[in-house]
């Protein structure tokens, strides 16, 4: 299954400037309900600090797979959210950062 992603930069701005926050040790979280969406969308955002491009395609590859299988995943209607991830989601274990994205995307309900 394809996860829906934002594609402008607008967006990710709109999302950013108009979301509630969310800090984690992983990545920091923006997330916008948005009442004219029937599904949620999703926004990752890797940018060089995190390292080359193998690293920022496994981290994100590792992210899509943790809210692809993410129990909350069928209940998120109508949310757009932006993960800007860490240097430190390279090195944690899936699970840890699974339940971390569980965390984050409880804290719309």
């Amino acid at each position: 299954m394809r996860l829906p992603t934002l594609k402008k930069s607008s967006e990710f701005s709109k999302i950013r400037n108009k979301g509630d926050y969310f800090k984690s040790p992983y990545f920091n979280g923006y997330i916008l309900k948005d009442p004219n969406e029937e599904k949620f969308i999703l926004g990752l955002v890797a940018s060089k600090k995190l390292g080359n491009a193998v690293e920022r395609n496994r981290s994100k590859r590792r992210v899509r797979e943790a809210i692809r299988t993410c129990s909350l995943i069928d209940t998120l209607q109508g949310v757009r959210f932006v993960l800007i991830l860490k240097k430190t989601i390279l090195k944690v274990p899936f699970i840890d950062l699974k339940q971390d994205i569980e965390k984050f995307l409880s804290h719309e309900k």
